[in-house]
């Protein structure tokens, strides 16, 4: 089993304030519920006591789920080791909750990309817990134009093979990545082209680099595929000039493939 390089407390430290805004947020959408149900409650409590129940119900199971969610996913950002299924149950949770989430972020002046953080974390912590064994041609790597330095004229949104390597950007190291490994690489310049690239080439697993908005709404759209994500490093702002480790990238290779 592939056993993440990050030593657990620095793994901790480093998404600390990003699992405390998650909390923050599921703690506001437990209130929310809470008192919606309240409401709707007392008005049909008069009228139909079983329906009154059943709603209480519901809302009790809501809450456990939260509570479960909450309590999986502040132990996959410590870092620590999970049950499988009980990962798929978390993610499976998560996916469900998650648009909830983001819909108050914004009243809680909570960045969304620090939900969406977590998010990405929780589905390569249940990616990892799983076993392929795949060839190296049934991945594919999705990276973003703005890897590419935007001083470069050559065009490799068609053809990543176009690129000269002259070492400005992080195109030349993925290129030595493609050769070793003898791995598909396409540059998408969005959304709508990932899928594409995709539906198209019909890998049994994806490699992509990405911001925390792409990626998650990436993994959201591929379902049945697994996605290993990797975030890309912004040092110059949104879109313009990124990079990205490359040793995060041949690890998600490597673990597709042993």
């Amino acid at each position: 089993m592939y056993i993440y390089n990050h030593k657990r407390n620095k793994f901790w430290v480093k998404n600390m304030k990003q699992m405390k805004k998650f909390f923050q947020a599921s703690i506001v959408l437990i209130m929310i519920i809470a008192l919606l149900t309240v409401v709707i409650g007392v008005s049909i409590l008069k009228f139909n006591k079983i329906f009154f129940g059943l709603l209480l119900s519901i809302f009790i199971v809501f809450i456990l789920t939260i509570v479960f969610m909450l309590l999986i996913t502040s132990y996959i950002i410590k870092d620590r080791k999970i049950n499988k299924n009980l990962l798929k149950i978390d993610f499976s949770m998560i996916r469900f909750i998650f648009p909830m989430l983001l819909s108050i972020a914004p009243i809680l002046r909570i960045e969304k990309n620090d939900l969406r953080r977590i998010f990405i974390i929780v589905n390569n912590k249940y990616v990892y817990s799983n076993t392929y064994r795949m060839d190296s041609k049934d991945i594919i790597i999705l990276i973003p134009h703005c890897i590419q330095n935007n001083t470069c004229g050559l065009k490799i949104t068609t053809d990543i093979n176009n690129c000269k390597k002259c070492g400005k950007c992080k195109i030349k190291d993925l290129l030595v990545l493609k050769e070793k490994y003898n791995i598909k690489i396409f540059v998408a310049t969005g959304g709508t082209l990932a899928r594409k690239i995709i539906l198209d080439c019909r890998p049994k697993a994806v490699i992509a680099v990405a911001c925390e908005r792409d990626l998650m709404s990436g993994v959201q759209d591929v379902r049945k595929i697994p996605v290993l994500a990797v975030f890309n490093k912004r040092p110059f702002g949104p879109c313009f000039n990124t990079t990205l480790d490359i040793n995060e990238v041949e690890d998600a290779i490597k673990f597709f493939t042993k």
